[in-house]
């Protein structure tokens, strides 16, 4: 009896073992979500939603369950891992965001996206994922390290997954305007790129965000991948991520034959290029030297690899490679574009004011080499008059910013630079250049008679002539900073002050002749600064504050009055409609005296009648009186 008991106690518990891993089985957190396993097709675009919600909460709740990449999760057998492998949480999730996949709801569809953009920006790590090779698999490693492995497989694989979905959404409507889910995939996109600039897969998604920054048919489209390429710019401490979108915005500018939008190119300026064009030769140098050593000793060179890794910090020398490579690379296209032929004036007029401005940002880090070059090519652009304003006066910064920097030590005259900007002072009299310009113009006088010395008085005193015509026909956002910035250079030139004398008390010979392309042809000192008469009774504070500042020789109080800080003031006044005005605190002179004059007694005003020609006035006013 014995034996056969044994035998029944054996079957109850291989049941009971069964039983409870069947229990196990059904007790499957996908299993415990509504609607997990019903046909996406048959489900109510609430239900989706629903279901999108409940996916979402499940997976940031348990990340490495949600992947179902483990055999250890659940029982062993293929039928379960197939189970898992195509029904897991995210992979429910994408087919909720393929419309293909969920009934053709293209609302659920762009949600499920959505849900699936913030899930990863949430769980990717702050690594790049490294897969391990088939000798690692091969070794034996811990139960964690596993666990590890199969998790970061599981994520790639997924996330992959999903930037194909994405892609191919955005592929859906090339030759036409967009849908609303093809710029929820472009935008999901950029977002990727803005939150994981170091993840796998980053080359791809930014071959797609920058050559969508010269989208036509989009300007949301355009204005959202030009940001999010401007902000790896700014915030990538190594240089790697930004020299890699810097290859592609030049070969795109390249390939186009330069019929690309402004944005594109101005997305440059946000580089934070630090690093001179010599420093990083010696950069590159130590760079192969590093090489070289690292070649003959494999072993140590491994572990300086993984260590580095590991760290947090930047690699001055790679960061110093890849800023040096960087510049070359945006000051080539700036060159490219100066020296194009063939570009139609509409396009020249587009492209030349953010290729200068670029090129006046990074003048100060270029070599000796290229110094020339840059002059050479800024003097034939000033003798051109079909070229727009904010064009030209990048010119003059990029030209002054060149030989006060890399070119200081070359012996050029920079009358060259100075002539053109004093014919460019009328044309900022106009309302659009008054807005646009109103701030590089300040910016290029000052690094023309501030950070450098005028030995020219018959110069200095034309332009401050020409200032002052300028400030009597701009608004008050421009004339008030101009005429701070004439208090600024009235102390360090005060031979200026000879403009305030009246004509008729000062000796000279000849006229003065403003539209003199030469302003040491001009004659200022033949004639006075009758325009801070006018100005200062101007009905703007600020105009009458500094006119009589100039007349009174009063010195500018810096910071307070500098004059950028009162362009920036009188242009938020300008934005919210504000008007400054005086108020005066005169009393009337028909009005009694104050309640403390002891001698108070009536004001009385007597208008005593006249002859005049008027009969009207003559009889019947006199009959009156």
């Amino acid at each position: 009896m014995a034996e056969p008991e044994r035998k029944k106690t054996k079957r109850a518990n291989i049941e009971g073992k069964k039983s409870s891993g069947s229990k196990a089985l059904t007790t499957r957190p996908s299993k415990q979500i509504l609607n997990f396993d019903e046909p996406l097709d048959e489900l109510t675009t609430q239900e989706r939603i629903d279901l999108i919600a409940e996916l979402s909460e499940a997976i940031l709740e348990d990340p490495q369950s949600s992947f179902a990449s483990s055999k250890d999760t659940y029982q062993n057998g293929s039928k379960d891992d197939n189970y898992l492998q195509n029904h897991s949480k995210m992979r429910r999730l994408l087919e909720l965001a393929i419309p293909e996949k969920n009934g053709e709801d293209e609302q659920a569809a762009r949600l499920g996206t959505l849900s699936l953009l913030a899930l990863y920006q949430d769980i990717l790590p702050s690594y790049r994922i490294r897969l391990p090779t088939a000798a690692e698999t091969a070794t034996r490693v811990s139960k964690e390290t596993k666990k590890l492995w199969d998790y970061e497989r599981g994520l790639l694989t997924n996330y992959q997954q999903y930037l194909k979905h994405l892609n191919k959404t955005w592929e859906k409507s090339k030759g036409r305007r967009p849908s609303a889910f093809s710029v929820t995939a472009i935008l999901c996109l950029c977002e990727l790129v803005k939150s994981a600039p170091h993840m796998n897969f980053r080359s791809n998604i930014l071959s797609v965000v920058v050559r969508q920054m010269n989208n036509n048919q989009c300007d949301e489209i355009s204005a959202a991948c030009c940001k999010a390429t401007e902000f790896i710019f700014a915030n990538d401490a190594q240089g790697e991520v930004a020299l890699e979108a810097t290859r592609y915005i030049a070969k795109i500018i390249r390939d186009r034959s330069f019929h690309i939008r402004p944005e594109v190119l101005r997305a440059f300026v946000s580089l934070p290029l630090r690093v001179h064009e010599d420093e990083a030769e010696a950069a590159k140098l130590a760079a192969q030297t590093n090489a070289k050593r690292r070649k003959k000793d494999k072993e140590s060179a491994d572990i300086e690899r993984d260590s580095r890794e590991g760290e947090a910090g930047v690699d001055k020398i790679v960061l110093a490679r890849c800023q040096s490579e960087t510049l070359h690379a945006v000051t080539l296209t700036y060159f490219r574009i100066l020296k194009a032929e063939g570009m139609d004036d509409k396009r020249v007029a587009i492209l030349l004011p953010p290729a200068l401005e670029g090129l006046a940002k990074f003048s100060h880090l270029i070599n000796m080499d290229t110094v020339m070059d840059v002059l050479s090519v800024l003097r034939g652009l000033l003798k051109r008059d079909d070229i727009p304003l904010d064009a030209s006066l990048n010119c003059v910064m990029t030209a002054f910013q060149t030989l006060q920097g890399p070119g200081r030590e070359l012996q050029i005259d920079e009358k060259e630079y100075v002539i053109p900007l004093y014919s460019l002072l009328p044309r900022l009299i106009s309302e659009g250049n008054c807005d646009k310009n109103t701030d590089l113009m300040l910016r290029c006088l000052t690094l023309a008679f501030i950070r450098r010395k005028e030995f020219s008085t018959v110069r200095m005193a034309a332009f401050v002539k020409q200032i002052y015509t300028t400030c009597l026909h701009s608004p008050s956002y421009t004339s008030a900073p101009l005429l701070a910035f004439v208090r600024q250079i009235t102390m360090r030139y005060p031979f200026i002050q000879q403009l305030l004398e009246n004509e008729q008390d000062v000796v000279t010979s000849g006229a003065y002749t403003p539209d003199a392309e030469d302003p040491e042809h001009s004659n200022p000192f033949a004639t006075s600064a009758w325009e801070l008469a006018t100005l200062k009774f101007h009905m703007n504070p600020y105009i009458v504050n500094h006119a009589k500042g100039v007349l009174d020789q009063r010195m500018l109080q810096l910071p307070a009055e500098e004059p950028s800080r009162i362009r920036a003031d009188l242009v938020e006044n300008s934005k919210n409609a504000y008007v400054a005005h005086r108020v005066s605190k005169k009393k009337h002179p028909l009005k009694l005296g104050g309640s403390n004059n002891k001698r108070r007694r009536q004001q009385i005003r007597f208008i005593s009648p006249r002859e005049t020609g008027h009969y009207h006035l003559n009889g019947g006013v006199m009959s009156f009186l």
